[in-house]
C-alpha cells in the first residue's frame, strides 16, 4: 500500500495530502541540500517542513524536523542558533520515545552549551535546569520554536 492509498483509506481529502506531501517533500529537500553542504538551503526547507508537520500535528516529524535544523546549523558552526532547536525537539522525543535521537540530540545540546560557555555566548543560559523528564507533556506544549528567517 502506498503513503496516497494510506492516506485515501483514512478519509483525507487531496488538499490534505497535497499539503502533508509538500511537508514531506521540503523535508526530502532539506536532506538533499544538507547531502550538497548547502546547509542555509536546508535550513530555511527543514524550517517550512517542520512548520507544515507542526500545524498538521505530526510530531514525530516536527520533531525530527527540528533536530535536523539543529544539526545543519552545527554544519554552519552556528552552535548558538542549533541550541534552540535542540532544547525544542528534547521533550518531544522524549515523549515519542526515540531514545536513539533524543541521545544524540542531548550529546549535541551539552556540546554547544560547553562551546557557547567557553566563548561567553552563552549568558543566562548557562545556570538553566535541564528539562525533566517526569514532566514531558507539559514541556513540549511550551517548547515551540518560531520558524521565521535566521537573522545574524
Amino acid at each position: 500500500m502506498t503513503m496516497q492509498e494510506g492516506l485515501r483509506g483514512l478519509g483525507v481529502g487531496a488538499a490534505a495530502r497535497q499539503t502533508h506531501d509538500r511537508a514531506y517533500f521540503l523535508d526530502l529537500l532539506g536532506d538533499s541540500h544538507a547531502g550538497l553542504g548547502r546547509y542555509n538551503a536546508a535550513v530555511e526547507a527543514y524550517r517550512q517542513a517542520a512548520e507544515e508537520f507542526r500545524t498538521q500535528g505530526a510530531q514525530c516529524s516536527y520533531a525530527l524536523c527540528l533536530l535536523k535544523i539543529a544539526d545543519s546549523h552545527l554544519s554552519l558552526g552556528e552552535p548558538w542558533h542549533a541550541v534552540g532547536y535542540l532544547e525544542a525537539s528534547l521533550p518531544l522525543l522524549r515523549k515519542l520515545g526515540l531514545t536513539r535521537h533524543e541521545t544524540i540530540a542531548r550529546r549535541q545540546l551539552d556540546a554547544c552549551q560547553a562551546e557557547l560557555a567557553d566563548t561567553g555566548l552563552l549568558g543566562e543560559r548557562a545556570g538553566r535546569q535541564p528539562s525533566r523528564p517526569e514532566d514531558p507533556e507539559g514541556q513540549a506544549s511550551r517548547n515551540t520554536v518560531a520558524l521565521s528567517p535566521r537573522q545574524g
